[in-house]
Order: C-alpha cells, then sequence, then structure tokens
C-alpha cells in the first residue's frame, strides 16, 4: 500500500506515534525519502560502522598482543598429551597442529623432533586410532584407522630430514620401528611400517639402506615392500645423483641397485614392480623401463605422470621449470 502522511500536529519528532493516529504497513521503499535516509543511518549503516569498528578493534589487538608458539611448547605439548593418562582429544589436537604447522621453524627443532621419537618408541599408543582429516570420514572404518605413532613415525622423517637428522637418532628409531615384532592389531602394525618406510624415505639417511633392503626383500605386505622401494630410490637419488651428498660410498649405490633389480625380475605385486621401476631409473638404471612404458597408459594420470617423470631421467630430459 501506499504511505500517506499523518495529519500535521499529529505526531512529534522523536516521539512515538500517538495511538488515535493510524498504523500504515508499507515497505520502506514508498516512505519519504528523509524517513527512508533517516531509517538507514539509525539501523543499518550506524550498527554496521561501530560492529565493524569493535571487530577491528578486536583483530588488531589480537594481532599484536598474541606471540607464537615457541619450540619448546610444541614439545611440551607433544610430550604431555602422549604421556600415559593424557587427554586423547588434547593429543589428537596437538598432532593435528604440529602437521599443520610442519614447515614453520618453531616445529623444524631438535627437541620437537625428539618428542616425536619418542612417541615412535611406545608401541601401547597403537591403540589409539582417529580420523585424520574431514575428508577420511567418507572412507570405510578400516581406511581411516590412523594411529598416533603412524602420524609420528612419518613426521619424524620428515622433521629429521629438514634437521640432516642431527645425532642420528631419528634414524636409528625409524630403523628400530621399521623392524619392531608384530604387535595385536596386524593392521595397525603393517601401517606403521608402511609409513615408517615413507619417513626414512624423506629423512634420506644412507645408514637406513640396509633396513629397508630386508624389508623390501622379505616384508609379507606388498604396500611395505612398495614403500621400502620408494624410499631406496629417494635415498640413492639424494646421496647418488642429486649432488647433495657427492661423498657417499659407490658400493651402497650398488647394493641398492641389487636389491632393486632382484624386486623388480621377483617381486610380482604391481606397486611393488612400478616403484622399484622408478626407484632405478632415479638411480640412472633402466632395468624397469619396461614397466614405465607400460604405466604411461595407465588410466590413472598420477601414473602416467610418474612414469614419464622416470623416464625423462632415463632420457636425460631436463624437467619443465614451472613459470610463476
Amino acid at each position: 500500500m501506499s504511505y500517506t502522511p499523518p495529519p500535521p500536529g499529529s505526531t512529534e519528532i522523536g516521539k512515538p506515534t500517538p495511538p488515535n493516529v493510524a498504523k500504515q504497513d508499507v515497505h520502506i521503499r514508498d516512505l519519504p525519502p528523509e524517513v527512508r535516509r533517516s531509517f538507514l543511518l539509525s539501523m543499518v549503516f550506524f550498527p554496521a560502522v561501530v560492529g565493524g569498528g569493535v571487530c577491528g578493534i578486536l583483530f588488531l589487538g589480537w594481532w599484536f598482543l598474541r606471540e607464537p608458539k615457541k619450540s619448546a611448547q610444541y614439545a611440551l605439548e607433544l610430550r604431555e598429551g602422549m604421556a600415559a593418562g593424557g587427554n586423547r582429544r588434547s593429543r589428537w589436537k596437538v598432532a593435528r597442529e604440529v602437521a599443520e604447522n610442519k614447515d614453520r621453524p618453531e616445529v623444524l627443532n631438535p627437541d620437537v623432533l625428539a618428542a616425536l621419537l619418542e612417541i615412535v618408541q611406545k608401541p601401547e599408543l597403537d591403540e589409539d586410532v582417529d580420523v585424520w582429516s574431514p575428508s577420511d570420514m567418507l572412507r570405510s572404518a578400516d581406511e581411516r584407522r590412523t594411529s598416533v605413532r603412524v602420524w609420528a613415525a612419518y613426521l619424524s622423517g620428515f622433521v629429521g630430514g629438514r634437521l640432516n637428522d642431527p645425532d642420528g637418532r631419528a634414524a636409528e628409531t625409524l630403523v628400530q620401528a621399521l623392524n619392531e615384532p608384530r604387535g595385536k592389531d596386524a593392521e595397525t602394525n603393517t601401517r606403521m611400517r608402511l609409513y615408517t618406510a615413507q619417513g626414512l624415505a624423506l629423512l634420506k639417511d644412507l645408514n637406513t639402506a640396509e633396513a629397508l633392503i630386508q624389508r623390501l626383500q622379505h616384508d609379507p605386505d606388498v604396500g611395505v615392500r612398495a614403500a621400502c622401494a620408494y624410499a631406496l630410490g629417494a635415498v640413492g637419488w639424494y646421496h647418488f645423483t642429486s649432488g647433495a651428498a657427492p661423498n657417499a660410498p659407490a658400493l651402497k649405490l650398488e647394493q641398492i641397485r641389487a636389491a632393486l633389480r632382484e624386486a623388480y625380475q621377483k617381486d610380482h605385486g604391481q606397486y611393488v614392480t612400478w616403484n622399484t621401476a622408478i626407484a632405478l631409473a632415479r638411480l640412472k638404471d633402466d632395468t624397469g623401463r619396461q614397466a614405465l612404458e607400460h604405466m604411461l597408459v595407465d588410466d590413472n594420470p598420477e601414473t602416467q605422470q610418474e612414469a614419464r617423470k622416470a623416464l625423462d631421467l632415463l632420457d636425460g630430459v631436463a624437467p619443465v621449470k614451472k613459470s610463476n
């Protein structure tokens, strides 16, 4: 309905409409411009400005007064969270926070690495499993079981590799985890060996090659054997072909190559064949070229990409640099 102004003198500015003046149910666009302007200023813009200003002040206060968490705090929270009787929810909260900040200097610290290795050395924590990320909720219960030790083994390799494992403790601890006796939960134990092998791939310590070779040759799980093949390729590439460690002994390289060739020829697990072929290519050995060529026609684009990269290494093709 259209707006009809009240009779002159029947209302007063700033006071409620008297009972004897008829109320009107109209849309705001039907009101006079000066009424609309007053309403928007008093009921919309002014509260928005005040609220935005308050939020801005609070944010600036938090930004300038907050203190980034130090390495000692990360290490302490890891130890307290994993201690006997520690709160399970806090334990996983700390684990996620460390994982999300793994590239920060506060996490890439020897004290944090020591706390992670202490977790790896606690088999009793294998019983503590949880969903790692929201996407894991879409998987089956068996697929998404993640032990806190599994997480610590992988991250220990990452942090230890970035720190060059100053005292060699990361290599020693992860090798022990790779070879530890079977636990009550065979699935968790297998997952532990698999992610430990992946952690060793990130650690890139030449002294772990023999343990990885033994697992490649004798582990009953095809996934663990494939992870060990990948790790051997990563260790060998880092020490022998990347130029990062030019004084590595050539005999160790030949031991790694021989183990990878044997696995390629004798192990019929598909992922073992693929990973040994890629690892050999990284070590300038074309024994697995046929498998790499078969991978080029696989339905999975990621498999095709890995095969192409490995063949390029064999053929001496320089990688294409991505433009910014």
